[in-house]
């Protein structure tokens, strides 16, 4: 289903990028470096950042920004982001690496990093942590959509200056930003406040309190994945633009119910590069939906899962040319 074969009046994936709390909150995701210059950061938030789901969030306010020199200044602002999670006010977490070293390429920076978690034990072995481990945040909280409490795992991904470098034996232009930082998100969790967004635009209030209307609710539950869809649409397009070698780049399925990365999605960092193979949004959102029906209708429990970021699974033997046909 597209947006074109939906009625007058369904959501669009436009409307998404205008959210009406946009001005008033403009100013809750800015720089966080105070009397430095913000320029870089500013200028990567509207030209650099691809990703058309955390423009949105940064747009609304609730990415929580922070930057750090030691693993104890990290844990203090993952602490902080945990507790405006729970408060619903925050849905993403960019802590930014203020590491003042000149690195060569990704793996220094990725060491650094990662020695900067240990410290703080953040993690018990860094070397493994920047090698295809992932880094965690299970994060209780009353569900946007059934209102009951739940666990939505959140996932720190790292990003590096050289990462966007051509000639970085690691280059990956999707894990790449103007600093090395770490960025936690849960895209259950992202997808969930979308859906109670939309909720409020339609009835002014949540899922969980139109359970008297299966039919408006599961309409409604429709039409929020295929936005979410389109949204991940936008930024595979928006990555295949800006990536020199297609064999780095993010490439849809024919068939848009998977997409390709050099990466596994969403391990905290890797060393080696591989395709990986990851389910698109009308998959694991159209299964989100189905469980929060089941919540909402049926009093089933709910499971948690990793959908959204339940990760890859490695394509040992892909020919390049195919990336350009995909």
């Amino acid at each position: 289903m597209s947006l074109a074969e939906m009625a007058p009046g369904a959501l669009s994936a436009e409307a998404f990028f205008r959210p009406r709390a946009e001005a008033e909150n403009a100013s809750a995701s800015r720089c966080p470096f105070h009397n430095r210059p913000t320029e870089t950061f500013e200028t990567w938030l509207e030209t650099g950042l691809q990703c058309a789901a955390g423009k949105r969030e940064f747009r609304l306010g609730r990415y929580h920004v922070a930057r750090f020199q030691t693993g104890r200044e990290y844990a203090a602002a993952l602490a902080d982001f945990r507790i405006q999670v729970a408060e619903h006010r925050k849905t993403g977490f960019l802590a930014i690496f203020d590491h003042n070293t000149a690195c060569r390429d990704v793996e220094e920076e990725l060491r650094l990093l990662g020695a900067a978690l240990f410290d703080d034990d953040l993690t018990d072995d860094y070397d493994a942590l920047i090698s295809g481990k992932t880094l965690a945040h299970g994060i209780e909280v009353p569900c946007p959509v059934t209102g009951k409490d739940t666990i939505y795992e959140f996932f720190s991904v790292a990003f590096c200056k050289n990462a966007a470098n051509p000639r970085d034996p690691l280059y990956d232009p999707s894990l790449g930003a103007p600093f090395t930082a770490v960025n936690t998100t849960s895209d259950a969790f992202a997808f969930a406040r979308l859906v109670l967004d939309q909720a409020m635009r339609a009835w002014g209030r949540a899922p969980h309190e139109m359970v008297h209307d299966r039919d408006a609710v599961e309409l409604l539950f429709r039409r929020c994945v295929v936005a979410w869809q389109n949204m991940s649409i936008t930024t595979i397009s928006n990555y295949s633009r800006v990536t020199v070698d297609p064999a780095r780049g993010v490439h849809l399925s024919e068939d848009q119910k998977t997409w390709y990365a050099a990466h596994n999605d969403p391990v905290f960092a890797e060393l080696a590069k591989c395709p990986h193979l990851h389910e698109m949004p009308v998959t694991y959102a159209t299964r989100l939906c189905a469980k929060w029906s089941a919540v909402l209708f049926d009093g089933k429990e709910y499971v948690p899962s990793r959908d959204g970021q339940s990760g890859g699974v490695p394509v040992l033997e892909i020919d390049e040319r195919e990336l350009y046909q995909i």
